[in-house]
């Protein structure tokens, strides 16, 4: 699907299985975000062909945080595709992150990261994302803020009318508190989740937030 430009969101709608949405960036360095698990990995193949888009392209694969869900699809690709992640989730997953994997059967990546982003800019293209750390959900979780357009690629941080589990290993609720309420005061247009529906219009977004803060912290 096709947001704007050059940026597609696949989004998983369904609910006999977990699965996160995922992400596709095109352009000089074609990107892929949050690849998902790696035995629904069809849903993302299938909907870049729809789009004209071959999985092949892809050049970088960015994600959020290391969950099974968002992240065991990444051994679909070789070394020659560069796989980025937060250095503070790149150790959990050496740690008690592995807990997750174990308890849903699901496999630990064997291809390593290679690249481990810090908060800051980074250039994919012509486009410039903010790397914003977002713990809570997991300890390096991370949201990527696309300023020209006012979007948030916000990982399992927040959701339309939720928030992401703190329940898992390495989760923390008060955590995740502070890193909403940081990422409340960005101008945001566009907010894409990990699960669940996007959300369009800057009153709607700030709507959401106002609901999260009140309800949950």
């Amino acid at each position: 699907m096709r947001l704007f430009d050059d940026f597609y969101v696949y989004p998983w709608v369904s609910y006999q299985e977990n699965n996160c949405n995922t992400i596709f960036v095109d352009g000089p360095v074609p990107t892929l975000i949050d690849p998902g698990h790696a035995h629904l990995f069809h849903h993302v193949m299938d909907g870049m062909a729809q789009d004209g888009k071959a999985v092949e392209r892809v050049k970088l694969v960015i994600c959020t945080h290391g969950h099974p869900d968002h992240i065991e699809a990444i051994d679909r690709f070789d070394n020659g595709v560069l796989k980025a992640i937060s250095k503070e989730e790149y150790q959990y997953l050496g740690e008690e992150g592995k807990e997750l994997f174990l308890m849903t059967g699901c496999q630990m990546p064997k291809k390593p990261f290679k690249l481990f982003l810090t908060e800051g800019q980074v250039k994919l293209g012509g486009r410039t994302f903010r790397i914003i750390p977002a713990p809570g959900h997991s300890p390096g979780s991370i949201c990527l803020y696309w300023e020209e357009k006012k979007l948030l690629v916000s990982g399992d941080t927040v959701f339309y009318m939720g928030v992401g589990r703190t329940d898992f290993p390495g989760g923390d609720m008060e955590t995740l508190g502070r890193s909403i309420e940081q990422i409340s005061k960005l101008a945001i247009e566009y907010l894409v989740p990990g699960h669940g529906e996007l959300l369009k219009g800057k009153k709607a977004v700030n709507r959401n937030f106002e609901m999260i803060l009140g309800e949950f912290f």
